[in-house]
């Protein structure tokens, strides 16, 4: 069986990862076409590879708005000959299903299945016209697609309830992670692992943070949190993105340069995660967060906004403080969103705490997420 899978790149970020570990479990199995959008590979694969087009992340909406007729027409010549055209994420599915909709017009269509990863209604949210335009595209082409997976309970109810999708055509198909792999990397030696544990010799504690900066991610309230821990503790903020200049501003002016380091994208996150003493996230939309479950997966307790699929966390509805801001989980301790308040309380809660969550119980959350667990699902879902 043919089968083709249409994604924006290989680069590093969760649904690239997803894909990689997708890639390398079924070409054991089917022939399969990897198609991307721009020619960046993170990831080693062996399985034959196309590059559609020219194509930036960095172009303007409109640029991308107007390109995708081309770019269907370019993929349907790709599609037309398999059995199963499959993608992932927003722009790869209205590019997917319009080249669907052209197959139809001169021959049989292969069954097209589209990947959401984001809440749509936050991820376009936004009063701008590159928002409205989203919100128009999925209502408008994604009831066309053959069959719809969302990568949790929210992002389904959300393509149902404010998008009109049909329910029968979506299913829940969680993330999922090779465990052995995520812990293998752990052990690796690494200078930012170095630094971590460095800092940790002086009796600092070690709160670290993993993502793009953007004003989604909010490392903002991060920063602004820290302004209480700048005398006992370090914040390591990996990634990179377009509000670098801003934190790094916003760092200066509240005089904890000393204590919270902005250090980039590493390609093994997983080591100096490893040592962390608590993962922080105060995101204020998401999918399915991957990052939590990998820390999870190396032992280190979570403290993170209410962004994430409760089944990560799994609340249990007893709470740090009297007000009930902050919950506390089998995965760690779940705030209020953007609540500078709730979220120093559950920095300085684990600070004072730093082993209440056991190790042992967090891998325990992890496994829930295991590859083996959930890739039968996806397999299921995908040829039958």
């Amino acid at each position: 069986m043919k089968l083709v899978i249409l994604l924006y790149s290989l680069g590093a970020g969760g649904a690239e990862r997803i894909t990689s570990l997708l890639l390398e479990n079924l070409a054991k199995e089917y022939t399969i076409t990897l198609v991307l959008l721009e020619d960046i590979q993170h990831y080693p694969l062996n399985v034959q590879k196309i590059i559609l087009g020219r194509n930036r992340t960095t172009e303007s909406g409109i640029k991308k708005l107007l390109k995708l007729p081309l770019l269907a027409f370019k993929y349907r010549k790709i599609i037309r000959d398999c059995e199963i055209s499959l993608s992932l994420m927003t722009r790869p599915n209205y590019i997917n299903i319009l080249a669907g909709m052209l197959c139809k017009l001169t021959r049989k269509s292969p069954k097209i299945l589209i990947c959401e990863r984001s809440y749509p209604s936050k991820q376009y949210g936004y009063s701008n016209l590159s928002s409205t335009i989203n919100r128009k595209l999925i209502t408008l082409l994604y009831n066309k697609a053959d069959k719809i997976s969302a990568n949790s309970p929210q992002n389904l109810a959300d393509l149902v309830e404010n998008f009109g999708i049909a329910q029968k055509k979506i299913t829940l198909l969680l993330n999922f992670f090779d465990l052995n792999k995520i812990n293998a990397q752990s052990r690796e030696d690494s200078t930012l692992k170095e630094q971590i544990l460095s800092s940790k010799v002086r009796g600092r504690f070690a709160f670290v943070s993993i993502g793009r900066l953007d004003s989604g991610k909010n490392h903002r309230l991060l920063v602004d949190c820290m302004q209480y821990f700048k005398d006992k503790a370090d914040l390591f903020i990996f990634g990179e993105g377009e509000k670098r200049n801003e934190l790094e501003a916003q760092i200066l002016s509240l005089g904890l340069e000393s204590c919270v380091h902005l250090l980039g994208r590493t390609p093994n996150p997983y080591a100096p995660l490893s040592v962390a003493d608590c993962f922080v996230f105060a995101s204020n939309h998401e999918g399915f967060p991957n990052v939590l479950v990998e820390s999870l997966a190396l032992g280190i307790p979570l403290l993170t906004t209410d962004c994430a699929p409760k089944e990560i966390l799994e609340p249990l509805g007893e709470f740090i403080d009297n007000q009930k801001h902050c919950e506390i989980c089998k995965g760690g301790i779940l705030v209020p969103l953007n609540d500078k308040e709730a979220f120093s309380e559950a920095m300085r809660f684990i600070y004072a705490q730093p082993h209440f969550f056991s190790p042992s119980n967090l891998q325990s959350q992890a496994r829930k997420f295991a590859i083996e667990s959930q890739l039968p699902h996806y397999k299921q879902w995908i040829f039958e």
